[in-house]
C-alpha cells in the first residue's frame, strides 16, 4: 500500500527508548523521509517528506547505546546528509557524538553523492572518530539511464566526487549501490556502467535488479529488460565486486589496522571491521568480542582479510 505523504508528519521528531542491538555496532536514526523523487523508488510516498530528529533526543539515545556497551555508532536515515534540525547539520551531529565518552567510532550509512559536503570529508580525513568510509549509491554509470531514474548527477559528476573524496580521504573505504535492468538499459548503457565501476576505486558494491513497483514513475516506462539479461548483467557485476573487494583487501596486506571485533565465524576466525570497512579475521582462542585491537594483515581471501593481533 502506498501512503500519501500528506498523512505523514513533516516536523522534527523524537524516538522513544534506546535501540536494542546484539552487534558491537548500533544504528542511530537521525533522519527520515526523502524529497528526492527517483523514478524507481517508493520511499518518498511511504516515508514522507524529509524530517530530522532533534539533536538532544538522538544524543540521549547515543549515550544509552554506550551504556549498553556499543562502541560504534552508525548514523542512519533515508537521506541522512539532509539532516537539518534547528539549523544544525549532519556535521554538527558527528561533532556532538564525538564528545560522548565511550563512543569509539562513528560511521555514516548510505549517503547520497550530491549531499556530501567538503567539510564532512575534511572531518573524516582529520583526527576524528568518524570512520573513513562512505557508501554512495551510483545506480547507473550511463547518463541516459541516470536521467530516466531522475538521479541528480551525471556519470562524470559522480566520478569527480569520488576522485575528490579519495584525494581528501586517501584510505577511504568506498562502497556503492548499482541497479541492473532498469527500463531502457541498452547493452551500451550497461557497458558504460561496467566501465565506470571498473575505473573508480570502489572497495565493493551491492548489485540490485530492477523491480517494477506500482506507484512509481518507472513502472510506466517502455523497453523492459528481459529477466535473463538482468541475471547475466547482475552476475557480471557481482563478480566484479568480489574482485574489487579482494583487491582493496590485498592493498592493505603488510599494514597494521585497528579492528573492532564482533564474533567468531564458522571457520573459527574471530572477525571484526576496520574503520574503512575491511572485514578482518584472526585466529584466537580468546573472546575478542567488542574489543579493539591492532592487527597486522598477512593475507586476503574472498570477503575476509587475514591478520594477527599486533598489540598482545
Amino acid at each position: 500500500e502506498v501512503l500519501h505523504t500528506r498523512t505523514i508528519a513533516r516536523d522534527d521528531f523524537t524516538v522513544e527508548g534506546v535501540g536494542d542491538y546484539e552487534e558491537t555496532r548500533a544504528n542511530l536514526k537521525v533522519q527520515d523521509g526523502c524529497n528526492f523523487m527517483c523514478s524507481f523508488c517508493l520511499i518518498p510516498f511511504a516515508r514522507g517528506h524529509e524530517r530530522s530528529r532533534r539533536l538532544d533526543d538522538l544524543l540521549r539515545e547515543a549515550e544509552g547505546l554506550v551504556t549498553r556497551g556499543h562502541r560504534e555508532v552508525v548514523i542512519t536515515g533515508v537521506n541522512v546528509a539532509r539532516y537539518c534540525s534547528d539549523g544544525l547539520t549532519l556535521l554538527d551531529v558527528v561533532e556532538s557524538l564525538e564528545r560522548i565518552p565511550g563512543v569509539n567510532r562513528i560511521r555514516i550509512s548510505s549517503i547520497e553523492p550530491t549531499t556530501i559536503s567538503d567539510a564532512l570529508l575534511e572531518r573524516m580525513a582529520g583526527p576524528s572518530k568518524l570512520c573513513p568510509y562512505l557508501h554512495v549509491p551510483l545506480q547507473s554509470g550511463d547518463d541516459d539511464v541516470l536521467r530516466a531514474m531522475n538521479r541528480r548527477y551525471t556519470a562524470r559528476e559522480y566520478a569527480d566526487f569520488v576522485e575528490k573524496a579519495i584525494r581528501l580521504v586517501p584510505d577511504l573505504g568506498l562502497g556503492t549501490d548499482v541497479m541492473v535492468g532498469f527500463p531502457g538499459e541498452s547493452e551500451a548503457a550497461f557497458a558504460n556502467t561496467r566501465t565506470l565501476l571498473e575505473d573508480l576505486p570502489f572497495a565493493y558494491f551491492h548489485v540490485f535488479s530492477y523491480s517494477p513497483r506500482p506507484g512509481t514513475a518507472a513502472i510506466k516506462f517502455p523497453d523492459r529488460i528481459a529477466s535473463k539479461t538482468i541475471k547475466t548483467r547482475s552476475a557480471i557485476l557481482c563478480g566484479l565486486s568480489r574482485a574489487k573487494r579482494l583487491n582493496f583487501y590485498q592493498r592493505h596486506i603488510g599494514g597494521t589496522v585497528d579492528v573492532l571485533f564482533e564474533t567468531r565465524n564458522q571457520q573459527g576466525f574471530f572477525t571484526g571491521l576496520t574503520p574503512n570497512y575491511i572485514r578482518v579475521g584472526v585466529q584466537s582462542g580468546e573472546d575478542l568480542a567488542n574489543q579493539i585491537h591492532a592487527v597486522t594483515l598477512y593475507g586476503a581471501m574472498d570477503g575476509l582479510a587475514l591478520g594477527a593481533t599486533a598489540d598482545r
